[in-house]
């Protein structure tokens, strides 16, 4: 799906139709620069707006641009910056900012991007753009402590600094305008008056979801859900297929090893690459599990049998997961991290309890915890592995709509589908041949791991 910016309101100015032709024009360079990213690059609308340092990203996939930077900006800066906006989208720092402080999660991924792109573009980020060598080699949760415990250096930080932008640009005038300026032969040409950035967008290029309308009154809410729904998938993709890049350059880095070897650790490099790492995709199908708020224009199915009232969805605000584990003998070792694993997720993705569900061939134990407590959560059983009881019990709940399923795959389940989606995690020595019919197989902790 692809959504036009509207213009007329928007194009006041020859600045802002050049800003808008160079920033598009900084958008396919980037694509071309960084293939990974072409998908994003593809949902992108630009609006050129002077309410912007410099740039913004909305999780829509909408991004603006300050007219008079990019007007005049060499392009690779602007391919720069463009690329920089993009990999806030695919790194989800919107989706990031839960329960942290908002411009210290998007100072961290400013460091990680910059870092990121001097590797990849070769060259230095641009407009005093936010600049930590080796920062890529950290956690955004590592980076927002170092943040968080600077305290006022923390304050005066901004995403990028047009101050040098500005003065080159009025430097950029040819000397013949000058000298006919001066010789009183054509009339000078007025230096524009710069606008003040929004407040709220001064220091940071996130843009909140909930000022996306401001920028793009013509979107309506039903279909900006649809676009944040398309860049989410697209931003899978593209930390996919950026660490496939990634494994592939390692994989084919000068080596003293014989070639036979590095062309099979290239092969498996792209074998492994291919395969989402787990972090990635469990947060992935979190966030796309998650309830959406509570509206009367999506009924509960609770109240499908009912005519005398019509019960609302559920908020997305303190949701449940719903947990199901195989608790046979051969997973003893590997439960207790994987549960210690999942508790980091719940809060970024709104979890606020954690069904679980023990069962290796009854249900041994129904218990709802918090989800701090998963780490210490008691874990009984440790017969069989069939969880067939554990999923035809939870289909009996018709407010549960995804259900994940801790497991190392030797186990029986139903052979039909259940009436929610499902998410198979697999653990420690796992049965090569366990692909089932539906739900997504994701490899969570292996034997090696510790």
């Amino acid at each position: 799906m692809t959504v036009e910016p509207s213009e007329p309101h928007e194009l006041k100015t020859q600045t802002d139709k050049l800003a808008l032709q160079r920033a598009k024009q900084a958008l396919r360079l980037a694509s071309a620069s960084l293939p990974h990213l072409a998908g994003l690059a593809r949902l992108t609308r630009i609006k050129a707006s002077p309410r912007v340092q410099v740039a913004a990203v909305a999780s829509s996939g909408l991004m603006l641009v300050n007219p008079e930077v990019f007007a005049r900006v060499p392009m690779a800066d602007a391919a720069f910056v463009v690329a920089h906006e993009l990999l806030h989208l695919a790194l989800n720092t919107h989706g990031r900012e839960e329960g942290a402080h908002p411009l210290l999660v998007n100072f961290a991924h400013d460091y990680i991007i910059n870092d990121m792109l001097r590797e990849e573009l070769e060259r230095d980020p641009p407009l005093d753009g936010l600049d930590m060598p080796g920062a890529r080699e950290k956690s955004l949760e590592h980076l927002i402590v170092e943040l968080s415990q600077s305290g006022n250096a923390s304050d005066e930080l901004q995403c990028w600094s047009v101050t040098h932008a500005r003065t080159r640009s009025r430097a950029q005038r040819s000397v013949l305008s000058r000298a006919l300026e001066e010789a009183g032969l054509v009339e000078p040409t007025p230096e524009p008056e710069p606008q003040s950035p929004d407040p709220d967008l001064l220091r940071g290029d996130v843009l909140p979801p909930t000022r996306e309308d401001e920028f793009e009154p013509e979107v309506s809410p039903r279909l900006r859900q649809r676009l944040q729904d398309e860049v989410r998938k697209a931003a899978a993709k593209a930390a996919s297929l950026g660490q496939l890049k990634s494994k592939i350059d390692a994989a084919d880095a000068p080596s003293d090893l014989p070639e036979p070897q590095r062309g099979a650790a290239l092969m498996q490099a792209v074998r492994d690459a291919y395969h989402t790492p787990w972090e990635l995709a469990l947060q992935r199908w979190m966030d796309a599990v998650a309830p959406g708020e509570r509206s009367y224009a999506r009924p509960s199915r609770r109240s499908g049998n009912r005519s005398d009232v019509v019960l609302p969805g559920r908020r997305r605000d303190g949701w449940t997961l719903h947990v199901v584990l195989d608790t046979s003998g051969s997973m003893v070792d590997y439960l207790p991290r994987a549960l210690g694993a999942i508790a980091t997720f719940c809060e970024a993705s709104g979890v606020s309890d954690v069904h679980v569900v023990q069962c290796d061939i009854e249900v041994t134990s129904d218990q709802w915890v918090e989800p701090q407590r998963l780490a210490e959560f008691h874990v009984a059983g440790f017969g069989y592995s069939d969880m067939c009881p554990a999923m035809h019990y939870l289909a009996e709940d018709p407010e549960v709509d995804a259900v994940l399923v801790l497991t190392d795959g030797y186990i029986s389940y139903p052979a039909r589908e259940p009436p929610y989606r499902v998410l198979w995690g697999l653990l420690g020595y796992v049965d090569p041949d366990f692909k089932p019919p539906y739900g997504l197989v994701v490899r969570m902790l292996s034997t090696g791991q510790s």
